[in-house]
This record gives C-alpha cells, structure tokens and sequence, in this order.
C-alpha cells in the first residue's frame, strides 16, 4: 500500500469510528425519560335560579329557599356532576339562596339566586352533565364548564 492508501484508510477507520450505533447524541433526552403531566382538575361553577313563586325569603335575613314542590331546593342542597359514561365525577352544594330584589322596591324579589362550586372535576372527558336535587340534568360540553360559569334554573 502507498502512503496515500494508508492516509485515506486512515481517514475512514476515524470517520466509521465516530458512527456508533446510538444515533442520537447522548445530550438529548430519550423520549421514555419524558414525563407527561396529568390535564388540570376543572373547576365548576354556576348559578341555579328560582322564579316567583316557587321560593320565599325573609328580608330579615335576606335569604331565600324554594317552598311548596320545589321545597327541595335551599342552601347546601347537592349538586352532582357525572361524565360521559354517567359516573359521579364530582359533587358540590348550593350556596344559601340570594333574594333578587327589586332596585325600586327592595321589599319585593322577582327570583332566588343560589351560586355552586364543584372542585377537582377530573378534565378529558368531553361532556358533563350538572343536577341539582334531582331535578334533571343538563349537558355541557367541557369547553363551557372550564371557561364559563353554568346557568340553571327553574321557573
């Protein structure tokens, strides 16, 4: 072999040499030491509203509940969320009912507001369903519950 065939072998045993068989640099992360994070608990929250004259109120105390048959529907009433599948995912409780009164006549109140939070609604699932008492359920897509505040009601 001439000197020049020994340069050039020389030259491909130190260019094979760097070709290992792991082709990615050792500085990068392999994708299995990658962590992938759980999605966010949702946070639900609504009204719940009576009409006249399903509620009453006393100005004395300036709360409000449902009487005669919507006497099921008062502060620390359930409020219950299921998925998809129609599993619970979720239960909260209303607020104590807020007299709507009329800012002319603070002694007459058109409706009976009642405010939820239902916490730690596991996320992903698509749909929800929110009832109160068990008067129904409505349907939600988890779109409007992660951005919007829910608004139910009877009249």
């Amino acid at each position: 072999m001439t000197p020049r065939h020994l340069t050039a072998l020389a030259l491909a045993a130190v260019v094979l040499a760097g070709c290992g068989s792991d082709p990615e640099p050792k500085s990068q992360a392999s994708p299995s030491t990658a962590t992938t994070r759980a999605p966010l608990p949702l946070l639900v929250r609504g009204t719940f509203t009576l009409e006249l004259p399903n509620f009453g109120w006393s100005s004395q105390t300036n709360i409000c509940a449902g009487t005669g048959g919507h006497d099921d529907i008062a502060g620390g009433t359930k409020v219950v969320v299921t998925d998809n599948t129609g599993t619970i995912v979720g239960v909260g409780a209303l607020d104590q009912g807020q007299p709507q009164t009329d800012p002319e006549d603070r002694t007459r109140a058109d409706s009976c507001l009642f405010q939820f939070t239902v916490k730690d609604v596991p996320s992903g699932k698509g749909f929800y369903s929110i009832e109160v008492s068990n008067r129904g359920k409505v349907q939600s897509k988890e779109s409007d519950l992660a951005k919007d505040f829910v608004q139910l009601g009877l009249t």
